[in-house]
């Protein structure tokens, strides 16, 4: 769908420099510290902190907007075939090309390569490029990090139509009760992106949005009630939230078994935080029998998967909170 009007295209334009740049389509060898970056490993199972796994593509950063259909033709018609289309202007191509490197799906992990193709995929009026771009740069993945902008990027990517872009601009930080008029914008689509059922992380954003209490007002109940929607349509983070709010009686009644499950669900998909809080069901004995060789066992995994707050706890002690 068109989110905005031509206007607001031009405007957001100075926001995304990168969107009007056209690279030559050399691809440069990663370099090793580069190359490391942009590989999303799965270390004892389990996805690097921020990513999340998904079918056939394996883990992949849990704020990047892609088909996988348009990635799965990809690599089935083959690099060649897929980076001529992007060549002839398909710019859905280029995007899924630029996965393709970034992913390391078919090669070594490239993500200068990955990078150039991103920007011409969102120079062409591809959200997903825009967007994933924009997580680059937001994640300092292949440079350095910078969140200004990267939320010009996800400023472009909702103004493509991009609905992760918008969830992404929405969520980047706390807005305030009077955000700007693009993020406003933002909140509204992924609003209604919700409403209408088109991308679950919609209602995750949204329900992040409510919990927070910037620009929509305070309401817990209301945020455990979009995670909820979010997670059954698939969301494994946003059931990872929805158990905590299970967990800490957050706009719903408390019951450690269901926020059990819900953590159960989220490990069983490699996110790590979901690992954590799992852990921390185990080394306090809540919904399950206490078992600390578990709960460590746990942190560990997700320890080594960037898990900060599981590096901090380490192991489980005495059954105290974590």
């Amino acid at each position: 769908m068109r989110l905005l009007a031509a206007p607001l295209l031009a405007s957001l334009v100075l926001l995304c420099p990168a969107c009007g740049m056209s690279p030559d389509r050399a691809a440069p060898a990663a370099a090793p510290d580069e190359a490391r970056s942009a590989l999303v490993d799965a270390p004892n199972g389990v996805c690097r902190s921020g990513a999340q796994m998904v079918e056939h593509l394996g883990c992949v950063d849990e704020g990047l907007s892609f088909s996988s259909d348009a990635v799965a033709a990809c690599r089935e018609s083959g690099v060649g075939a897929c980076d001529a289309r992007c060549q002839q202007g398909d710019a859905p191509s280029c995007t899924a090309l630029a996965l393709v490197h970034q992913l390391a799906l078919e090669s070594a992990p490239n993500t200068t390569y990955a990078t150039r193709l991103f920007q011409i995929a969102c120079k062409a009026g591809d959200g997903a490029g825009c967007n994933d771009l924009g997580i680059l740069y937001a994640h300092g993945i292949g440079q350095r990090v910078d969140v200004e902008h990267a939320e010009g990027l996800f400023s472009a990517a909702c103004v493509h139509g991009d609905v992760v872009g918008c969830s992404n601009l929405a969520s980047s930080r706390a807005w305030g009760a009077d955000p700007p008029p693009h993020v406003a914008f933002a909140v509204k689509a992924v609003e209604s992106a919700c409403d209408s059922g088109l991308d679950p992380r919609a209602c995750a954003a949204l329900g992040a949005i409510r919990a927070r209490g910037s620009q929509l007002g305070p309401d817990q109940g209301v945020a455990a009630s979009l995670f909820d929607k979010a997670c059954q349509a698939g969301d494994v983070a946003a059931c990872d939230r929805l158990g905590r709010a299970y967990l800490a009686g957050d706009g719903v009644e408390p019951d450690d078994v269901l926020a059990l499950r819900l953590f159960r669900r989220g490990c069983d998909r490699a996110l790590a935080g979901a690992c954590t809080d799992l852990a921390t069901m185990y080394c306090m004995g809540r919904g399950v029998p206490r078992d600390p060789a578990r709960s460590t066992a746990l942190l560990r995994q997700s320890c080594e998967a960037g898990d900060a707050l599981a590096c901090r706890a380490r192991a489980c002690a005495s059954g105290a909170a974590m």
